[in-house]
């Protein structure tokens, strides 16, 4: 049993409620419930993009599809993070290729 709470929304007010939850598509008739038994985690809720073992997916979906075994939601702050880091990484990567075609050519015209 998870310890997730589910984020209720109320459609029709009239006998207690026909409540449905944000995150899990749950849906009750009557008071609203107290139990905090959704099976979806709002880390889980909130995720833009999954990481797995091969990289990013857009979807959970799409990860187990491509064979992960074990994925992670990733929040929009940690997308951006990732994003800025891999951007960063291939701006290094063209100056070391680029100082060492320089160097290169150097040697070449001596």
């Amino acid at each position: 049993m998870s310890t997730h709470r589910h984020i209720w929304y109320t459609s029709e007010g009239y006998d207690g409620g026909l409540h449905h939850c944000r995150k899990c598509g749950r849906d009750h008739q009557g008071p609203r419930p107290e139990a905090h038994d959704c099976p979806v985690s709002d880390a889980e809720h909130k995720a833009v993009a999954w990481l797995g073992s091969a990289g990013l997916y857009r979807t959970r979906l799409e990860a187990v599809q491509n064979g992960e075994q074990r994925v992670e939601p990733v929040s929009a702050d940690q997308l951006f993070t990732y994003a800025r880091a891999l951007v960063c990484m291939q701006i290094d990567e063209r100056r070391k290729a680029k100082s060492a075609v320089s160097r290169t050519d150097e040697g070449a015209s001596l």
